[in-house]
């Protein structure tokens, strides 16, 4: 299992345990799906958002999100319009976006979650590392109150499953 960076935890503070623990889990099982990969952390209009994709370009290629909300955590798809979901499962009605609603670790365990990770990390032409601690490369913006001291907590941070 991966270690969530001290910052997510941070910005995780106010929720309350089991919404925190919903996206760290979530996370978990993202970054199991889609690693190597890029990971961008941020806080935006009071809720947690992760944005994974190839690059470093992460806010421009994003191929999945997780958004961390008060009583829930959503995994969103930027190019959910092009998954394959003949059970009606995935959520939104925009002209390219869809998500999926977790609101307890058991919905982690449903199989179409990965499922649809995998047709995403496909359809953006990504690849599968087949070792097993692939490497995530994380950014984290700091809240606008913190800028001001510095910009980033830690820009890059490598990951290797610890």
């Amino acid at each position: 299992m991966r270690k969530p960076p001290g910052e997510l935890l941070e910005f995780l503070h106010r929720h309350d345990a089991g919404v925190r623990a919903v996206a760290l889990g979530l996370r978990q099982v993202v970054l199991e799906e889609m690693a190597p990969c890029h990971e961008h952390i941020f806080t935006m209009r009071g809720k947690v958002v992760l944005l994974y994709g190839p690059t470093s370009r992460v806010i421009e290629d994003c191929v999945c999100m997780i958004g961390v909300y008060r009583n829930h955590a959503n995994l969103q798809f930027t190019h959910g319009i092009d998954l394959a979901d003949p059970q009606g499962q995935l959520e939104g009605t925009g002209a390219r976006m869809r998500h999926i609603k977790i609101r307890a670790l058991s919905d982690l365990d449903r199989q179409e979650i990965r499922e649809f990770l995998r047709q995403a990390r496909r359809n953006a032409g990504m690849t599968r590392s087949r070792s097993k601690g692939a490497d995530v490369i994380t950014s984290i913006k700091a809240p606008r109150e913190q800028r001001g001291r510095r910009e980033r907590f830690n820009t890059e941070k490598r990951s290797n499953g610890d």
